[in-house]
C-alpha cells in the first residue's frame, strides 16, 4: 500500500530520480547493519516480540515518510524503513521456517509466498483508491489501519524453542561449498527488484500516464497471478525434487519479460508483459525458499536466513541506486533492459554450475 506509491509522491515533493534512488537504496541498506543480529536473535529469545516490535517501527516509519517534505527528510526516516521490514521480514520468514514439518515443503513455502503476493497485490490497489479519493492523506491513514490490523495478528504467532549462542555453528553452515553460488545467485537475482522497486511506478506514472487507480489495478492482477501460480510451483518441486528447471527456467523468464518492460506501450500489454514476468519470479522465489529450508539446519535457521535476507538486500540496493542514476540520464526503460540482460547473462555463465550444486530434496537439511 505504501512503498509502490513512495516514487511519485517523492516527487511531487520535488525529488530527482537520483534522490528517489538514494532514498529507497539507504531503505534497503540501512536493514544490513542489523539483519544478522535481528536472525540471531529470533533464534535466541521469542520471535513473536520481534516481530511486535517490527510492526511498531514500520508504523512510526509510514508516518514520518508520508508527511516528510524535503529530500533530507525523506533521507533521515529511510533507515527506519529498511530497520522495520528487516525486524519483521527476517524474524516471521525465520518463525514460519521453525514451525513447519519438512514433508512437502514445497507447497508449504509456497503457501506462505502466496500470501505475501496477495498482499503485495492488494496493498497497492486499496492505495491507489484511496490516493484517487482524498490523496496521500488518505493514503496515510489506510497503511497505519493496516498497521494496527497487523499489529494484533503479531499476538496470535506461535512460540519456539530458543537456543544458546553458537557463532561457530553458522560459521559452519556457511562454509558448505554449496553455499557461495547459492549467495551469488541470491545477490544477483534480486538486483531487478530494487529496478522495479525505483522505476515501474514512475514508468508507470510519467512515460506512460496511467492514473492511480491502473497503476493499483496493474499491482493486484501481478498479486493475485502469483498468488494463484506458486502453489503449482512448490507442487511440481515436491514431485519431481528437483529445482533445476525452476531455477534455470526462472532466471530466463524472468530475465527476457524485464527486459520486454522497457517495451510496453499500453496498459494491456503491461500486464501481460509483467503477468509473464512473474511467472519466472515465483520460480525463484520459491526455488531460494526451498534452498535456505534445506541448507540451514531448523536451530540455527534465523542468523543463517538473515544472511540470506541480507545478501538479498545488497541485490536489491545495487538496483535501487543503478536505477536511480540510470533513470535520470537514459530514462525508466533502460533500467528495466539492464536488469534483465544480467539475469539471462547469469543463467548462461552459471546454469551448469547451478544444476550441480544447488539440489535439494524434501529431507535435506544440515545437522545442527
Amino acid at each position: 500500500m505504501l512503498n509502490f506509491f513512495l516514487p511519485i509522491y517523492m516527487k511531487g515533493q520535488g525529488l530527482t530520480d537520483g534522490q528517489i534512488g538514494t532514498v529507497f537504496g539507504l531503505m534497503s541498506i540501512s536493514a544490513l547493519l542489523l539483519m544478522f543480529p535481528l536472525g540471531v536473535l529470533s533464534d535466541l529469545f521469542p520471535p513473536r516480540r520481534l516481530v511486535f516490535l517490527g510492526v511498531c517501527i514500520f508504523i512510526f516509519y509510514s508516518w514520518q515518510m508520508l508527511t516528510a517534505e524535503s529530500y533530507w527528510q525523506f533521507f533521515l526516516v529511510a533507515p527506519l524503513g529498511g530497520l522495520a521490514v528487516s525486524t519483521f521480514f527476517i524474524v516471521l520468514y525465520a518463525l514460519f521456517l521453525k514451525v513447519i514439518n519438512k514433508n512437502q515443503v514445497g507447497i508449504k513455502i509456497a503457501l506462505y509466498q502466496s500470501g505475501m503476493y496477495l498482499g503485495l497485490g492488494i496493498g497497492p490497489a486499496i492505495g491507489g483508491v484511496l490516493i484517487k479519493e482524498g490523496g496521500f492523506g488518505a493514503l496515510l491513514w489506510g497503511v497505519l489501519a493496516g498497521g494496527l490490523v497487523v499489529l494484533i495478528i503479531t499476538l496470535k504467532l506461535p512460540q519456539t524453542d530458543t537456543i544458546r549462542l553458537d557463532l561457530g555453528g553458522y560459521k559452519r553452515d556457511l562454509r558448505q561449498g554449496r553455499i557461495i553460488l547459492f549467495l551469488l545467485l541470491v545477490f544477483t537475482y534480486p538486483i531487478h527488484f530494487g529496478v522495479e522497486q525505483t522505476s515501474l511506478t514512475l514508468l508507470m506514472k510519467d512515460t506512460l500516464d496511467f492514473s492511480f487507480t491502473n497503476i493499483g489495478l496493474v499491482y493486484l492482477m501481478i498479486g493475485v497471478w502469483m498468488a494463484f501460480l506458486a502453489p503449482f510451483a512448490g507442487h511440481r518441486f515436491d514431485t519431481s525434487q528437483s529445482l533445476r528447471a525452476l531455477l534455470v527456467c526462472g532466471l530466463a523468464i524472468s530475465g527476457i519479460f524485464q527486459i520486454l518492460t522497457a517495451t510496453v506501450s499500453s496498459l494491456p500489454s503491461m500486464v501481460i508483459v509483467r503477468l509473464l514476468h512473474t511467472v519466472g519470479d515465483v520460480m525463484m522465489i520459491l526455488s531460494i525458499g526451498v534452498m535456505t529450508a534445506a541448507f540451514f539446519p531448523e536451530a540455527r535457521m534465523g542468523g543463517n536466513s538473515a544472511v540470506v535476507v541480507a545478501t538479498r538486500t545488497c541485490g536489491v540496493f545495487t538496483g535501487n541506486l543503478g536505477s536511480g542514476f540510470i533513470n535520470g540520464a537514459l530514462g525508466y526503460g533502460y533500467s528495466f533492459a539492464i536488469s534483465g540482460s544480467v539475469l539471462l547473462l547469469f543463467v548462461i555463465l552459471t546454469g551448469g554450475a547451478i544444476g550441480r550444486l544447488l539440489t535439494v530434496n524434501n529431507h535435506s537439511s544440515s545437522s545442527p
